[in-house]
């Protein structure tokens, strides 16, 4: 933590005696440092040791062989952290009251055969700036059946007042996380019908004890709008899309499995010895320009097949390909980054690379996703995006529109769109047309991806570290 703005002075006294030894004197000495703080209060030293207690992650047992906390002082301090905590989490409940619209990212992280659901919630206020808290990271015990994560979700919500508020819900696509949302989801909200290929969803065992002895109001609620987070869609295309594409040529099967072997050959070369790790990693990121016949001796240094001429083609082919994945991935990730770049980066994607060819290969992959009514709000009420990058498929949708008037695809409004399109792309622009505004802070306070809830489960990682189990509350709560 930084230095408080106090001015504080520490004195190191010194005594000093000197004890006979058959070598000479030797002058014994005991250091006491005296510290002495000049208009720092009781309350703002407690703040302090806090806010290092909580950033560090430390448990605080770690501080209690400190001469600043006795064991007494130690029981009170756990009090004041709790009293803390309950009063951020009262003023979090505030500020949600006063958010008109709210999403949330939702996941289960599973560490040492346990499990924890994450929650964190994002919404964007009447100044245009993104916000973000997280709501809860609970344990979660015995089998993610889609009834439990249903359950558990509209608990979270509930317990912060969001139940009206909450648009939409972004989770991956695992097959239990769609299913909650299809079988949770109000009437007037459309369900989404397709499984994805290879996340068929898992058996259900029901209690008959159980589910007789449970009267027909328990368990009756209803979960918002479930969007399939974005980042894992892609990761789907460019791992298990890709592979079943290039294994059902003839053309390209031979060549992918030989090439990504000795590539996985020259992965676990690394990971047994440092200096090899440290050449594989350099030849790696250089795999797409280094010459052939300066990586093969690399590979016969490091005792692994070489590559022949067609596997080291095919890999600069790859990588080439999957770059533009890898790019739109970071994109979608970013923690800035809103609901409305989704579209405009994967129409950008499907023109930059093959991936349309995978994409008719699966074609209900991306479905959902493009024919999105709310990713196309997101993106046109985005003025960065606007309609810019529609092309084609604004014609295309503009056309179908009621008196082929192209404004009224998206808003009722004519004139105010029709103004906002010739208008500036600076965010603050939005002040000026006051029902885009409106729109964009429901449809962009989202993010593409689950990747916020995900770091939170990053934080969750080290609580499980050497440092201590009893962080856990202290550490997951910094979060907010």
């Amino acid at each position: 933590p930084q230095d408080p703005p106090t001015e504080m002075t520490a004195v190191a006294t010194t005594s000093t005696s000197t004890r006979q030894t058959s070598d000479g004197p030797t002058p014994a000495k005991q250091i006491k440092l005296d510290i002495r703080a000049t208009g720092l209060s009781a309350a703002e030293l407690k703040k302090l040791v806090a806010a290092y207690i909580v950033e560090n992650m430390l448990p605080i047992s770690s501080v209690g062989t400190n001469a600043l906390l006795s064991n007494a002082l130690q029981k009170s301090f756990v009090g004041y952290l709790e009293r803390e905590y309950d009063k951020m989490n009262s003023n979090l409940k505030a500020t949600l009251e006063e958010a008109e619209f709210v999403f949330t990212t939702a996941d289960i992280w599973r560490v040492n055969n346990k499990s924890f659901m994450g929650v964190t919630v994002h919404w964007i206020n009447s100044t245009l700036q993104h916000n973000k808290a997280a709501l809860a990271c609970k344990r979660i015990k015995g089998s993610h059946i889609y009834d439990v994560i249903g359950a558990e979700i509209e608990e979270i919500h509930s317990s912060y007042g969001l139940q009206d508020k909450v648009v939409a819900t972004v989770m991956d696509n695992a097959s239990n996380f769609p299913k909650a949302f299809r079988v949770y989801q109000p009437c007037h909200l459309e369900s989404e019908s397709e499984n994805e290929e290879g996340e068929d969803e898992e058996p259900t065992f029901t209690d008959v004890i159980e589910a007789l002895s449970t009267t027909s109001g328990d368990a009756q609620f209803s979960l918002p709008q479930h969007y399939r987070c974005g980042s894992h869609t892609i990761n789907l295309i460019s791992t298990s899309d890709v592979d079943k594409h290039l294994n059902s040529c003839a053309d390209t099967k031979a060549a992918y499995r030989s090439s990504i072997a000795k590539c996985s050959a020259l992965w676990t070369k690394g990971s047994r010895s440092t200096l090899a790790s440290e050449q594989v990693e350099e030849a790696i990121s250089r795999i797409i320009t280094i010459p052939l016949n300066e990586l093969n001796p690399l590979c016969v240094k490091l005792g692994i097949k070489c590559l022949n001429e067609r596997e080291y083609q095919f890999l600069k082919e790859y990588c080439a390909v999957m770059k533009p994945l890898t790019v739109a991935l970071d994109i979608l990730q970013r923690d800035e980054c809103t609901y409305g770049a989704l579209l405009p980066t994967l129409t950008s994607l499907m023109s930059k690379t093959l991936m349309h060819h995978i994409v008719c290969y699966r074609p209900s992959r991306l479905d959902a996703v493009l024919d999105s009514q709310e990713g196309l709000l997101a993106a046109a009420t985005c003025p960065k995006f606007k309609l810019r990058w529609l092309r084609d498929e604004c014609r295309r949708v503009c056309e179908g529109a009621p008196d082929n008037r192209p404004a009224k695809c998206f808003f009722s409004a004519e004139k105010e769109v029709t103004d906002y399109l010739r208008s500036d792309y600076e965010l603050e622009i939005l002040n000026q047309f006051p029902n885009l505004k409106k729109m964009y802070m429901k449809y962009n306070s989202p993010t593409p991806s689950s990747a916020p809830v995900e770091r939170l489960f990053s934080l969750g990682g080290l609580v499980l570290s050497p440092k201590g189990t009893d962080c856990l509350i202290e550490g997951l709560r910094s979060f907010c």
